[in-house]
């Protein structure tokens, strides 16, 4: 079991998936057994059993390694270097989604505006969605930190909040010398080596999950959307690929590390991020990544990468301004300079913002549409193809958080 799956397994499930999702569609059947709800519901088991896991273990090495640093000062160090890289990392990303979608203008079409092109379907998901957004607040993001009860927080998997309350503990335990605490810091350590080891025992099935998730994922796309959407569709992986493969090399450079090896290293937690379209649930293969891989101490990985996958959100940043400039370009608006900045600011606010809520890139999109006095309905032009971004835009926020790991323990 502590031989994990390797990454040419993994990318052989996933081009696996991907294929059966061609042969298959949604209504094929194996013995009166429908394949799409198969591949469902194994897809989902998976899923879930990441997600098991991810409270208890980030909880138990947060706390168990905050517990441990033997200096307060490398701790302090560390947590406001993680934090600037990730606003950083994430104002660049924005940038370079405001500068391709203004060089490439996804949202005029042979001269004419897309509005008038494409009929603007609302989709049901846009009521939900937009309900959504209007709990969305300074407010009730700090209340989401702050939430007061401690069980019902972490029982409805507030990540804002268990990560707060982790530190907080950890730091409780670390400024304590009493006997009790000594035992309690046992506790926690054995906790997390407990987890750990269940989480490994759960990666063993990965390329199951793989498989079963692209397949699923690959039998549901709607080709027609795609062919409508393509200019919108470019301009995002075009941003992303900027983003991952210029920005973040020259990144590693500067660090001194060898960007070629970081990627290889990281691969089987990019191949996770891409198929489970979750930087939460990626977690543990991205720790497990940076550890054995790469070579990085588990108390800095465990501090920075349950934070990374919270508030480091590189790839929604850059899909938030591309998404609301192309609605606007769609209509026919020529957003003014200061319009942009203020996009370039929600983008920035709302990607660290609205991380927990479902359905999180869409409410923050409407939350910037509603500031630059754009219609919500818009957005139903841009659901059709949101899967396949999804997929993208979150494996580009791992890849953010691991390079994060280099930089900041440089």
């Amino acid at each position: 079991m502590e031989n994990l799956p390797s990454s040419k397994i993994i990318l052989f499930s996933l081009f696996a998936g991907l294929i059966a999702g061609i042969i298959f569609d949604q209504s094929n059947a194996i013995f009166g057994i429908n394949i799409y709800n198969f591949f469902n519901l194994m897809g989902s088991i998976f899923l879930n059993s990441l997600k098991m896991i991810v409270v208890p273990l980030i909880m138990s090495s947060l706390i168990y390694n905050i517990s441990s640093f033997s200096n307060i000062k490398d701790f302090s160090n560390l947590g406001t270097k993680t934090i600037i890289f990730y606003v950083f990392t994430s104002l660049v990303a924005i940038i370079i989604g405001i500068t391709v979608v203004n060089i490439i203008q996804p949202g005029i079409l042979n001269g004419n505006n897309a509005a008038n092109l494409i009929g603007l379907d609302v989709n049901s998901n846009i009521s939900l969605i937009n309900n959504l957004s209007h709990d969305y607040s300074l407010s009730n993001f700090l209340l989401n930190i702050f939430s007061g009860n401690i069980f019902i927080s972490i029982a409805h998997g507030n990540m804002l909040f268990i990560i707060f309350f982790s530190i907080i503990f950890g730091l409780a335990m670390r400024s304590s010398s009493s006997k009790s605490v000594i035992l309690l810091k046992s506790f926690w350590e054995g906790m997390y080596i407990v987890f750990l080891k269940i989480t490994k025992y759960i990666l063993f099935f990965t390329p199951y999950g793989v498989f079963c998730l692209v397949a699923k994922a690959t039998m549901t796309f709607d080709p027609d959307s795609y062919i409508v959407l393509l200019n919108f569709f470019i301009t995002v992986i075009l941003g992303l690929l900027i983003h991952s493969f210029i920005f973040y090399p020259i990144v590693l450079y500067f660090f001194k590390a060898n960007a070629i090896s970081h990627f290889k290293g990281m691969f089987p937690a990019l191949l996770m991020a891409f198929s489970s379209s979750s930087s939460v649930a990626t977690i543990p293969i991205t720790s497990k990544c940076l550890v054995d891989n790469l070579g990085h101490k588990n108390n800095h990985v465990n501090f920075i990468i349950p934070l990374g996958s919270t508030i480091n959100m590189d790839g929604t940043a850059l899909f938030e301004c591309v998404a609301v400039i192309f609605i606007a370009q769609s209509y026919g608006l020529d957003l003014a300079l200061a319009d942009q900045f203020l996009i370039l600011s929600l983008a920035l606010i709302t990607s660290i913002g609205v991380a927990g809520i479902p359905s999180a890139s869409f409410v923050a999109i409407i939350v910037i549409l509603s500031a630059v006095g754009l219609p919500f309905e818009a957005v139903g032009i841009i659901l059709g193809v949101d899967r396949i971004l999804d997929m993208l835009r979150t494996s580009v926020n791992v890849l953010g958080d691991s390079c994060c790991v280099r930089v900041v323990t440089h």
